[in-house]
């Protein structure tokens, strides 16, 4: 699990495959003061191409969907703990699937934390802002 730390502006990455979804989070953190940077990518492959840039900057938290195609969340997430830029990013499942067992689930794998589809316009702000703060969220819908 990585370090939790406080973050005054974050370089958010959102790894997403759904278009509804990846723009309601770029709108939800474009809007944000407390985000400095923001991309997106529909898949592990996509977001390791990304990655082989040597102007994208070392980010900061990663938003990530659970059920992506081919390679979901859970096979990424030591993937991604390896990665040198994004060894030390606090990485945020983020899935419709929000049962206590799924949850619970999440935690064992060692994600830092959940937050459930759909997301919430109001209560994102303050979620992300709780994160940046150190806190871990594990918030249902």
């Amino acid at each position: 699990m990585s370090l939790i730390q406080k973050m005054t502006k974050a370089f958010v990455l959102i790894v997403e495959d759904n278009i509804d979804n990846m723009l309601v989070l770029t709108e939800l953190l474009n809007v944000m003061p407390e985000v400095r940077y923001c991309n997106v990518r529909p898949s592990g492959r996509q977001l390791f191409a990304f990655l082989e840039n040597d102007a994208v900057p070392a980010i900061n938290l990663i938003l990530l969907d659970i059920n992506l195609p081919r390679e979901n969340g859970y096979v990424l997430l030591p993937k991604i703990r390896a990665h040198p830029k994004l060894a030390n990013a606090i990485v945020i499942a983020v899935s419709a699937q929000s049962a206590p067992q799924e949850v619970a689930k999440i935690r064992a794998a060692g994600f830092d934390g959940f937050l459930a589809k759909p997301l919430h316009f109001q209560r994102f702000p303050e979620q992300l802002r709780r994160i940046m703060n150190g806190e871990q969220i594990w918030e249902g819908s």
